[in-house]
């Protein structure tokens, strides 16, 4: 994987370095909060977890619920500041220890990852909420991945953008932001929607057995075949991102 170094002051809004500070907070507020970042793709996001009592049961509770996201999507670098990192270490989940960084110090952790970030494309179209948004998706995709050299993702990447778009229109009905992430072979799918906080409390999930969630409708469980990984992350104010993962073959 191609890397390059993040150049300092040169952050671009949503898309750059992100401090979480977790002293005096509890592990939920911060694993919320971690994902907010997530949703915006940042390159950066350090987790000062310095001043909280058990570290090590602190990171479990942190990355675990973000850690298919981590593994799927090479575009964030993590750096967690821990007072034992060392000793922390074996509890990083082995899909995402090439992309977490342990460190005591931020400014250890910073100029480490800033030589790990991977090269990255991105590109954001709006759509208003309406059936032919689902069209101009696709259309936006195809001309996308044309562009990036990534025709053989055209089909696998234009049923979800069509799926994720029609399935946000449908539940929250707002304007919606599609946003593509290409790094390598990988491409990222963000669909942003500006529901109110009654629709974050439905999000779509995907369970091991469909069976078990009866509710789940077909075109998730067609994204669920198409993906590395998807799932949803809730805004910082109002509304949800919806992410897939997509890989060329």
């Amino acid at each position: 994987m191609a890397t390059g170094v993040l150049p300092l002051g040169t952050e671009p809004p949503g898309a750059g370095i992100v401090r979480i500070t977790g002293r005096y907070r509890l592990p939920s507020d911060v694993g919320s909060e971690f994902k907010h970042a997530l949703a915006e793709n940042p390159q950066i996001v350090i987790l000062d977890l310095n001043g909280m009592s058990g570290n090590s049961h602190l990171l479990s509770e942190v990355l675990d619920p973000v850690a298919p996201y981590l593994a799927a999507w090479p575009g964030t670098v993590t750096v967690v500041c821990l007072a034992d990192p060392a000793g922390s270490a074996h509890v990083l989940p082995p899909t995402i220890t090439d992309r977490v960084l342990l460190t005591v110090s931020a400014e250890d952790g910073m100029e480490r990852a800033r030589h790990m970030v991977p090269l990255q494309h991105r590109t954001t179209t709006f759509l208003t909420p309406q059936l032919e948004a689902a069209e101009d998706a696709r259309v936006f995709t195809r001309r996308m991945l044309r562009d990036w050299e990534l025709q053989d993702l055209t089909w696998p990447a234009s049923v979800v953008v069509s799926e994720l778009v029609t399935h946000s229109i449908m539940h929250a009905q707002t304007v919606l932001d599609l946003t593509l992430s290409r790094v390598d072979h990988l491409v990222r799918i963000a669909v942003h929607d500006y529901g109110s906080d009654s629709v974050q409390l439905t999000l779509p999930r995907a369970p091991l057995d469909p069976m078990e969630d009866p509710l789940l409708d077909r075109g998730l469980l067609v994204v669920r075949a198409l993906t590395r990984s998807w799932g949803v992350f809730p805004s910082r104010v109002h509304g949800k991102t919806v992410w897939a993962v997509i890989e060329a073959p």
